[in-house]
């Protein structure tokens, strides 16, 4: 499996490529420049099959429509996030417009849900918090989570529908499901690790990471 992180949009969110061996790819929170991830696509020769949403924030889902049309991929959304991408609702932290999917490219997905682009498994996990209708995504082990957690800090809960306790909960919830050494890539600055955010990120003091 091959990652690359690319950060997009006035926000520079991390939107993520993740492909297997016979280039069969995902894209992950494309929040924006969605003709500059269709041309970086092109030439490395990538066939994205799926686009990965986390949340319903602008920074996150700005590109979904222009990269779904250059590529024909399916999106995959939580039932909150689906009026965000496939409706007229606008951002619910801004009221920033979203450019609408057609529908019928949109798949729902919820806690549990699995299933696979190429050779790559994908497994849902409802994450509430920085918004309700978080996700993250397990990719063959390997955890997007958008805005829930970051390296030494969390997501924001002062947005529509944010809550702190639930917020943590959600981290908890992936620290009971995954070793310490899993690896985490959120949608801003760089990547770390379960274990790593326990052990020195401030906002998770008391939790306990599973190995």
């Amino acid at each position: 499996m091959e990652i690359l992180c690319v950060p997009v949009g006035a926000l520079q969110a991390n939107c993520y490529l993740v492909w297997d061996e016979k280039m069969k790819a995902c894209a992950v929170d494309p929040g924006g420049e969605p003709g500059r991830l269709a041309e970086l696509v092109d030439r490395r020769g990538l066939d994205v099959e799926a686009i990965l949403v986390t949340h319903g924030h602008f920074d996150h889902v700005d590109g979904v429509k222009g990269l779904a049309e250059a590529t024909g991929a399916k999106v995959y959304c939580s039932a909150p996030v689906l009026p965000i991408v496939a409706g007229s609702k606008g951002c619910p932290a801004s009221g920033y417009p979203i450019a609408s999917v057609d529908q019928r490219q949109v798949q729902v997905v919820s806690d549990g849900s699995t299933f696979r682009v190429g050779d790559l498994k994908v497994k849902v996990i409802a994450t509430p918090g920085h918004t309700p209708g978080d996700l993250t995504y397990d990719i063959e082990g390997h955890l997007f989570c958008g805005d829930l957690l970051f390296h030494r800090s969390v997501g924001r809960t002062d947005f529509p529908g944010g809550d702190f306790s639930q917020l943590l909960g959600s981290i908890a919830k992936l620290v009971s499901l995954y070793d310490g050494d899993t690896p985490v890539f959120p949608g801003h600055m760089q990547a770390t690790t379960l274990g790593d955010e326990i052990a020195f990120n401030p906002f998770l003091s008391g939790l306990v990471r599973r190995g």
